[in-house]
């Protein structure tokens, strides 16, 4: 499984996720409550030794649809990508395609979007993910 597989995956396994979405999609949200898009944004070369071993850093952003009617509806919202955050900061290694997931960590979790333009319809909040790894040279 490559790097975007393996964020998928975890995300998939979230222990609330049943709680707050149905589905992780790639690259796009339902406008709809209840669904989750992972979106891959960018990929960095952090080091790399003699060997061509690299660590690097790939950028996703996840986009969360919620209910948002309320204040007490906002803030399980955001206590649910705070539950997020903790959980992926606290996810061991992972074996990957040529390589291992060392590191997840979240931010800038924040209300990003009221698509239909009526909080009652659905809010979107927006989160980063970083996701470190190691790639051998020798893949």
């Amino acid at each position: 499984m490559n790097i975007l597989e393996a964020v998928r995956e975890i995300l998939t396994n979230f222990p609330r996720i049943a709680e707050v979405c149905n589905a992780v999609h790639i690259d796009f949200t339902d406008a709809e409550p209840a669904s989750f898009g992972l979106s891959s944004v960018d990929d960095r070369l952090i080091a790399e030794d003699v060997l061509g071993n690299q660590r690097r850093q790939h950028t996703f952003l996840l986009y969360a649809a919620f209910s948002g009617i309320n204040d007490f509806e906002r803030m399980e919202n955001s206590t649910a990508l705070l539950d997020l955050y903790y959980y992926l900061a606290a996810q061991p290694e992972i074996p990957i395609t040529d390589g291992t997931l060392t590191k997840l960590s979240g931010g800038s979790g924040m209300l990003y979007d009221v698509p239909e333009g009526n909080a009652a319809q659905g809010v979107q909040y927006q989160m980063q993910i970083l996701a470190e790894y190691e790639r051998s040279a020798s893949a």
